[in-house]
């Protein structure tokens, strides 16, 4: 006659990522003998990575005194974290900045996400471009009258006519304003 064996479980899920269930197999022929009960032990392991989307690449500009706001409420944050096993995520960041250029400072933002259990999504990157589209200031010399000497000759050098005064600039230094004569 086919013997079927049964089982019990009992589950202890007090940690997420690691479920014990201890499943006790048992086994009685049809005249009530016994087999000695065996225990199988199954562990329930999450390795299902969490998801997310990192926000879009994105250009912003630097100020008036050439700082540069690159907080998430700006260049935008993750959206939808999700998990199999895990409530509540928040994807990380750090920041790598080139700003060897003043004018196109680059800020890679590499976003993170792991899971309660420890399981990482891939990494994503948002590249951060920071401009100066600022111009510079300056004031140009006033308008002048000068006279030619005795042999209609005439000097018109910037010593004689005047220079620029006040070149500024909100993030370079040492500018010389130039000038083409027509």
């Amino acid at each position: 006659v086919g013997l079927n064996a049964t089982f019990v479980d009992v589950v202890d899920n007090t940690d997420p990522c690691n479920i014990i269930i201890t499943r006790t197999w048992s086994l009685v022929d049809d005249c009530g003998n016994a087999a000695a009960d065996q225990v199988q032990t199954i562990t329930v392991q999450d390795n299902i990575a969490p998801t997310f989307t990192a926000p879009g690449d994105i250009t912003i500009f630097s100020d008036a005194s050439c700082a540069y706001d690159a907080s998430v409420g700006v260049t935008g944050d993750v959206t939808d974290e999700a998990d199999n096993c895990s409530v509540g995520l928040n994807a990380t960041f750090v920041d790598v900045v080139d700003n060897t250029d003043p004018c196109n400072i680059i800020i890679t933002r590499t976003w993170s996400l792991v899971d309660d259990c420890g399981n990482a999504a891939a990494d994503q990157v948002q590249t951060i471009t920071v401009q100066d589209n600022i111009a510079p200031t300056f004031t140009a010399p006033g308008d002048i009258t000068i006279f030619s000497d005795a042999s209609c000759a005439y000097d018109v050098s910037v010593g004689v006519t005047g220079d620029v005064t006040d070149e500024a600039d909100n993030c370079s230094v040492g500018l010389n304003a130039t000038f083409v004569d027509v």
